[in-house]
């Protein structure tokens, strides 16, 4: 499988914008739910789910390699996932009625990506109590020097710098009008101290009236 998802697995507990959301499914969904997490990568978050006795969790990736990764950890820890090949970004397959749409550390690494269409693709597969639960990079990282370019390329000269692997930055604000738009509101935010600093999102409906 390739290095990053094993240092993702390895360093799991240090990756706080990865802790926080599951953290926070575990503690406010109730365990019969069904929780879908497209780009699920080596379904290291599903997994953590499923050790915390959520039984429906569905994921998908693009890549084989770590969905083979996927089964072989699944089959050492004793845990269950559905999980399919897909693009993320144009799905062929959604699954419906799931109780939370889980995405962390894949949108934003995504050139043409963007978190509008992510919920214009995504919000049609949660049940009415569905929430998003994602994490963004925040507007500050702008303000850093070298933002522009891939943090591995900083010390290179900058005819050689690759553009920045943090394709879109949003501020809460923004999040919160892409909320709205589509017919939901911000439940909880919460910012990591991490670099780049990145905020977690819970968003559920908007309540009607």
């Amino acid at each position: 499988t390739p290095a990053w998802h094993m240092e993702a697995i390895a360093r799991r507990i240090w990756r706080r914008h990865v802790c926080i959301p599951c953290g926070w499914i575990a503690r406010h969904l109730p365990r019969h739910c069904a929780i879908f997490e497209p780009g699920c990568g080596s379904g290291a978050n599903l997994l953590w789910l499923a050790s915390r006795g959520f039984t429906r969790l569905n994921g998908s990736d693009i890549d084989e390699t770590v969905l083979a990764f996927s089964e072989t950890l699944q089959a050492q820890l004793g845990h269950s996932l559905n999980t399919w090949q897909d693009n993320a970004l144009a799905p062929a397959h959604l699954p419906e009625n799931q109780g939370a749409i889980l995405s962390v550390n894949w949108l934003y690494h995504l050139p043409g990506a963007s978190l509008d269409a992510f919920f214009e693709i995504y919000k049609g597969c949660l049940s009415p109590k569905g929430v998003f639960v994602f994490d963004a990079v925040s507007h500050k990282y702008n303000a850093v020097p070298k933002n522009q370019y891939h943090t591995d390329d900083w010390r290179k000269p900058a005819e050689q710098r690759r553009p920045s692997e943090y394709t879109f930055r949003l501020s809460p604000q923004e999040v919160a009008e892409l909320a709205r738009r589509h017919g939901f509101r911000v439940l909880r935010q919460t910012t990591t101290h991490s670099r780049p600093q990145r905020s977690v999102y819970m968003l559920g409906r908007k309540r009607q009236g």
